[in-house]
């Protein structure tokens, strides 16, 4: 008897271990390579997420960043994913890299905080613009092939009138570019992300560095022909050795998710990461930037249902 009691709660205890198992929810948070802040806000999201949502966990993954995060949450690889907006725009509406199929499965969840261009050459370099760059053939850094970070260089040089044929084009990451402007393997690195970015602040420990002005001119003309794209100004001193204030271009990286997430846990997790901001603060000066007033700003694709019904109840759309 008192054998038969104990098998039967052995049983018992296995099964709730089970049942528990399977009602537990795994997130994947799609962000983009180590040494950048996306990658660094994809772990903060991740931990409040396990802390404040129960019966869900999480994991925050580097990725190719953008194109590789909308193909990975379309096909539900990914559950939580950062993008540019340009490059959602493109795959929401099959355009650009995106012409062979529109990938109009995914959904806004929040915006996040400006990304930046960053041009950059070595302080010595007889490059002093981006107009120098033409007639001067030098390898630059202009991202992982496809990449988001890549569309732009193209785009931003294309303003200047420069082509891949005025340039030795190399696709590098922005890890991949930092390390080869260190060695002396390329002129000048083209990078897009949050301010200060961990791997140029690394970067300057070896090279004196200076910055490649987009002027307010182009900055404005950008602008206008798509609003998603804003002149912005880095500060004098961000970075080490940099003494003056810095011209380019910011746009808000947002995070996506599957049309098929449930509203309820879109809910959940905006109300988790906003009820605890503090927490993302401390992580990365950036991440101050991050707030309910900017939410929905630069959102280039429609938001998820779960989203429109937290930012009606927080009073940020109507």
């Amino acid at each position: 008897m008192t054998k038969s009691i104990f098998l039967i709660t052995l049983f018992l205890l296995i099964v709730m271990v089970c049942v528990g198992q399977a009602q537990e929810k795994r997130l994947v948070i799609g962000t983009a390579s180590t040494g950048g802040t996306w990658y660094l806000l994809g772990g903060g999201v991740s931990g409040i997420i396990n802390k404040y949502i129960k019966g869900v966990t999480s994991t925050a993954i580097p990725s190719g960043a953008s194109i590789e995060n909308i193909r990975a949450i379309s096909k539900m690889k990914q559950d939580l994913a950062l993008t540019m907006p340009d490059i959602a725009f493109y795959a929401f509406n099959g355009q650009e890299m995106f012409k062979d199929g529109k990938v109009d499965d995914i959904r806004g969840l929040f915006s996040t905080y400006p990304i930046d261009i960053q041009i950059y050459v070595e302080e010595k370099s007889s490059i002093k613009s981006i107009s120098d760059i033409k007639g001067k053939n030098p390898k630059v850094a202009v991202g992982p092939p496809g990449s988001g970070t890549e569309v732009m260089a193209r785009y931003v040089l294309k303003e200047y009138g420069i082509t891949y044929d005025d340039i030795q084009e190399q696709f590098l990451s922005h890890t991949e570019a930092t390390a080869a402007m260190k060695d002396g393997n390329i002129e000048v690195g083209i990078v897009t992300l949050g301010t200060p970015a961990p791997t140029l602040v690394e970067l300057t420990r070896y090279k004196k560095i200076r910055f490649l002005d987009i002027e307010p001119a182009v900055g404005e003309r950008v602008n206008k022909k798509f609003p998603a794209y804003f002149p912005r100004v880095i500060p004098s001193g961000t970075y080490p050795g940099m003494a003056k204030e810095h011209h380019t271009l910011g746009w808000m990286g947002f995070f996506i998710v599957n049309k098929d997430c449930t509203g309820d846990l879109a809910y959940e997790m905006l109300k988790a990461i906003f009820d605890h901001k503090a927490e993302l603060d401390a992580i990365h000066a950036m991440f101050k930037e991050i707030t309910l007033a900017n939410a929905t700003k630069g959102m280039s694709i429609p938001l998820h249902p779960g989203a429109v019904r937290f930012f009606k109840e927080r009073g940020v759309i109507k």
